[in-house]
């Protein structure tokens, strides 16, 4: 892996060339409802995660396929986006964070049956079931397993809670951002209804 850093005129500039494995680079996860989220709060601006020390390089940004219709139906549904709208808004954050996207293999089941496995345990564990996570999510968690995803950003507490058990590092959405967290993840249960 090759990364060029180039100053010109104040602006930085990166290029990466390869066909090796990515060393040194912290991979970061992100959840349908974290997508969503950086959307409607954050207008999917990337600034707001400078902020708070997630730049490029070192920081590479992933999402799971399966997100891409659940985003564009909460944006649709329950953010009043026309259909083009969302599109353009997901493919506005997909550039911006430089998002790469993880796609779903056959081989993936044995790692989803881990990721079930492991969300069972955390039910019994905190005696709690409104940590069960989803199918969308079993899927999700599977591909941030094959693609060694360093640390995974969500809201969801079953959702973080099954990669901590997984031992997978964890990004809780900032305490302001929950409330609008738990309001996508009762518009994405209602559609999946």
């Amino acid at each position: 892996m090759v990364v060029d850093e180039k100053k010109e005129n104040g602006i930085e500039i990166y290029t990466m060339s390869s066909m090796a494995t990515l060393k040194g680079f912290i991979k970061n996860g992100f959840d349908t409802s974290t997508i969503i989220n950086i959307i409607v709060s954050f207008d999917s601006e990337f600034g707001e995660f400078q902020k708070k020390g997630f730049s490029f390089p070192p920081n590479l940004f992933f999402y799971h396929e399966v997100s891409w219709s659940e985003t564009i139906g909460v944006l649709i549904n329950h953010h009043k986006f026309t259909k083009e709208e969302a599109v353009t808004a997901l493919k506005k954050l997909i550039i911006k964070f430089n998002l790469q996207r993880i796609v779903k293999f056959n081989s993936d089941e044995l790692l989803e049956n881990l990721v079930e496995e492991a969300n069972q345990r955390v039910v019994q564990k905190f005696n709690n079931p409104r940590l069960k996570i989803g199918v969308h999510d079993i899927i999700i968690i599977g591909g941030f397993l094959r693609e060694k995803i360093n640390f995974v950003h969500s809201g969801d507490e079953g959702f973080l809670k099954t990669c901590e058990e997984l031992g997978i590092n964890t990004v809780p959405l900032p305490q302001r951002d929950f409330e609008k967290e738990k309001e996508i993840k009762s518009w994405m249960k209602k559609g999946r209804s």
